[in-house]
């Protein structure tokens, strides 16, 4: 090399004059590469033109999802509530009226969890803590399971692409070529795009709620987004073995409870979700 200087002793002269530095800007890329988050959901800036054909643009988008009444699936989910990163499969079955279970799949032994709901009740089931959650609102334990505040028929019209269980259009306004905005009944919104000639539903908002849907089959999405904007939560969930109006008994809704295991209250539960992705296990509390 020329001067005689050879790039083995140019990099070990870089570490002996600046080791301070150095260490400095691999703790930042460390922690820098471990806290990043996934980008907010993008939808439309400003409030568009109007756009006349909203009430029939929506019935077509909405046609599929509007005919769900019955739903299994399974659901890879991933994301985080608030600080915390989740990861599960979780078992699916809904119904309306009103009508849910989901099923925490664990590689081995018992489920996770088990939660259950009808239109009059619900019940958590942790059966490896043997413990039931029962006098609790459906859309609470599902706040405390994965940080979404939602009912089953919300549950349902969120993860079909309804994004309220009864859509019904009060206006809507276009954005350019590509974007068509459906206002709802509700507080609502749902983003249109025109996906293979159909339009599809792509976006939603309601309350604190923002949805992106992906990957459309038969127009139903088989990804889906969702942002909690007052919590932080932020979920995908991908669906995957899914079947649409199959019977579905009473029996699917129903739980079934061993004598051994503890009634506790929703407060008394608290703490860790079963989704909860554990670093070490130091890290989860005991209840």
């Amino acid at each position: 090399m020329p001067g005689g200087v050879s790039v083995g002793s140019n990099r070990r002269s870089l570490l002996t004059r600046y080791p301070h530095t150095i260490c400095f800007l691999a703790i930042v890329l460390v922690v820098t590469g471990c806290t990043s988050r996934p980008p907010s959901i993008q939808l439309p800036e400003g409030r568009g033109v109007w756009f006349p054909g909203h009430e029939a643009v929506l019935e077509t988008a909405t046609d599929q999802c509007r005919r769900v009444h019955t739903m299994e699936l399974m659901v890879a989910l991933r994301g985080r509530m608030r600080d915390t990163q989740l990861r599960g499969r979780v078992r699916t079955a809904l119904a309306r009226p009103a009508s849910l279970r989901l099923e925490g799949v664990s590689p081995f032994g018992a489920p996770q969890f088990i939660l259950v709901a009808k239109p009059d009740n619900a019940m958590l089931i942790l059966p490896r803590d043997r413990q039931i959650v029962t006098d609790t609102p459906a859309d609470q334990l599902l706040e405390t399971l994965a940080g979404v505040a939602l009912g089953p028929d919300d549950f349902r019209a969120i993860l079909t692409g309804c994004v309220v269980p009864e859509p019904r259009a009060v206006g809507g306004r276009a954005f350019g070529n590509e974007w068509i905005a459906v206002d709802l009944e509700g507080e609502a919104t749902v983003y249109l795009k025109d996906i293979e000639g159909s339009p599809t539903v792509v976006a939603g908002t309601r309350g604190m709620f923002t949805v992106e849907y992906a990957d459309h089959t038969r127009g139903l999405p088989r990804r889906v987004r969702v942002q909690a904007n007052d919590t932080g939560t932020d979920l995908t969930a991908s669906l995957s073995q899914v079947s649409i109006n199959v019977e579905l008994t009473e029996d699917v809704f129903v739980a079934r409870v061993r004598d051994d295991y503890m009634p506790i209250t929703l407060d008394q539960w608290r703490g860790v979700s079963p989704l909860e992705v554990s670093t070490s296990p130091s890290t989860r509390t005991d209840r």
